[in-house]
């Protein structure tokens, strides 16, 4: 089957399009989802159907990026699987057969990916700069950056693919192994880089107990994230508990608090604001890099609120800046923080003051927001959509999208609430002391950290000792027993290191961190 110059762009566009929805979390990057529209426009609606529902059912298990792993990327069989199944149906390819031959463009994609968030790291800077002049509209572009380059690569890889399959797979071939694997193994020490950045922010002294507990909870205990913020929580609780009884006249609701009473807006605008805020949760990862992470998006989505609740410039720019840290959250679970932090703000409680206890709820929140949707409403819509294509049923696709993007859009609605009330009871309590609370939410953001690198910052060592042919000691299985987890601790020791100290910016990590990769993997330090 020949395909059209015409039916290349279509298949461009439309690639580029699914591709925002790995970003905006709108589910249209899915299996199921992009091969029915190539089915559409190659005209063979039925195997695209087909396609999409094994690739989706496939993908359902090993799609979903898993620690510091790099999964393959769903374009793979939903774009290049569907073309190489409709384009070769004739010659005895099936559905089957294509997504196997799909699977490195699957690989090669996601390798894409994290080179545009790789790349997005000098965004960052730029912005902040943008800001300090306020050039606002230039601040607006850099924090959309990724998301236009996402579009532009699934123009590419969709036009290409329908364009010349073959060269495509010719010329995938041509990059060598040594490569692919080095980039695999800097792809698992990229979110190292992340953590260094936010502990340069939350870590102290005082947050050495809690550094070690959430090592220990998460390496010897293998305890997942919310039951070490429940321990952090315990052990912050058990701080402020002595600060009470050691100054005798600390208390959260002390008459300091009537300071935040002086409101810039009152209560009605104020939540039509936040609810606005809560939509602009889609935009969380449009500026996603490997940096601040989704610090820059957030930035981008509270600015319009910003510029209500701030209207002396100085003041707009100063918060602004101050919101454009690290940041990474479930979009569906956003609205919490953007509550909080509006209600807070609205009260005269600074961004750079609420900064701890927004950065403690950030890992409780994206792990119940992934679990909940990644591992629960995704993959029931997911298997009801993909029967339904597997009979020819064109409203498969239709189905699981609708049913997705109408539950996460209630979900947002529900957590903006809950954000509101909150943030509302914090704020009216908070404000004589807020440097006591800040500080407890110190000690349980870095010990929720301290479990992510564990189980987020992939290392492992291949280095071995042979006697007389015979493997006498594996240095891995002996840190395994000992010091579980601790290399991917020691690498993001040294990158908290190289900021504190050497004031390293996040685009020189990141660069670090690939050579390192690569390197070690190419020396066979690293597996």
């Amino acid at each position: 089957m020949e395909v059209t110059l015409i039916q290349c762009i279509a298949i461009g566009l439309w690639a580029g399009f699914c591709m925002t929805g790995m970003l905006m979390g709108t589910y249209l990057t899915r299996c199921l989802v992009m091969a029915a529209g190539v089915g559409v426009i190659l005209g063979d609606i039925e195997t695209g159907l087909l396609m999409g529902a094994v690739g989706e059912l496939a993908f359902l298990g090993f799609g979903v990026s898993s620690g510091g792993s790099v999964p393959p990327n769903p374009a793979g069989p939903g774009i290049i699987g569907a073309i190489i199944a409709i384009t070769m149906k004739d010659k005895g390819v099936d559905v089957e057969a294509a997504l196997a031959y799909s699977f490195p463009f699957a690989v090669v994609i996601q390798f894409m990916i994290t080179g545009i968030y790789t790349v997005s790291t000098s965004l960052v800077p730029r912005a902040e700069k943008a800001v300090e002049e306020g050039k606002y509209g230039k601040f607006r572009l850099l924090a959309n950056t990724t998301l236009i380059l996402f579009v532009c690569a699934g123009f590419l890889i969709g036009f290409g693919a329908a364009f010349q399959t073959e060269g495509l797979s010719n010329l995938i071939s041509m990059i060598p192994q040594w490569v692919t694997d080095g980039l695999g193994t800097a792809g698992a020490l990229l979110p190292a880089v992340g953590f260094a950045v936010i502990l340069s922010v939350m870590a102290g002294v005082e947050t050495i107990p809690s550094l070690l507990l959430g090592y220990i909870a998460a390496a010897y205990l293998n305890m997942p994230v919310m039951g070490i913020a429940l321990s952090g929580g315990i052990l912050a609780a058990s701080d402020l508990l002595r600060e009470k009884r050691k100054e005798g006249n600390f208390d959260l609701g002390n008459e300091k608090a009537g300071a935040a009473e002086v409101c810039i807006l009152p209560s009605k605008s104020l939540r039509r604001l936040s609810k606005k805020t809560a939509l602009r949760a889609y935009f969380l990862q449009n500026g996603y890099n490997y940096g601040n992470y989704e610090g820059l998006s957030y930035a981008n989505i509270v600015f319009p609120a910003f510029r209500k609740l701030c209207p002396d410039e100085g003041k707009l720019r100063r918060e602004l800046k101050e919101s454009m840290g690290y940041c990474s959250v479930n979009p569906n679970f956003l609205p919490i923080l953007t509550s909080i932090h509006l209600t807070a703000l609205n009260r005269g409680i600074s961004t750079k003051e609420t900064q701890d206890i927004r950065l403690a709820l950030m890992g409780p929140l994206a792990g119940i927001g992934d679990s909940l949707v990644q591992f629960c409403f995704a993959p029931v819509f997911s298997t009801i959509g993909a029967s339904m294509a597997m009979e020819g049923m064109a409203a498969g696709p239709v189905v699981f999208l609708l049913g997705m993007n109408f539950l996460l859009l209630g979900l947002k609605g529900f957590t903006e609430a809950l954000g509101f009330r909150l943030g509302t009871s914090l704020t009216e309590r908070l404000k004589g002391g807020m440097e006591s609370v800040s500080r407890a939410a110190r000690m349980v953001g870095t010990a929720v950290i301290a479990g992510l690198v564990v189980n987020n910052v992939e290392v492992q060592t291949t280095i071995a000792f042979q006697n007389q042919g015979d493997e006498a000691f594996a240095l891995q299985a002996f840190l395994d027993s000992f010091l579980p987890g601790i290399l991917p601790v020691l690498y993001t020791a040294l990158l908290f290191y190289l900021i504190k100290k050497k004031g390293w910016s996040m685009y020189r990590l990141v660069g670090l961190t690939l050579i390192v990769g690569i390197g070690l993997s190419v020396a066979g330090i690293l597996g």
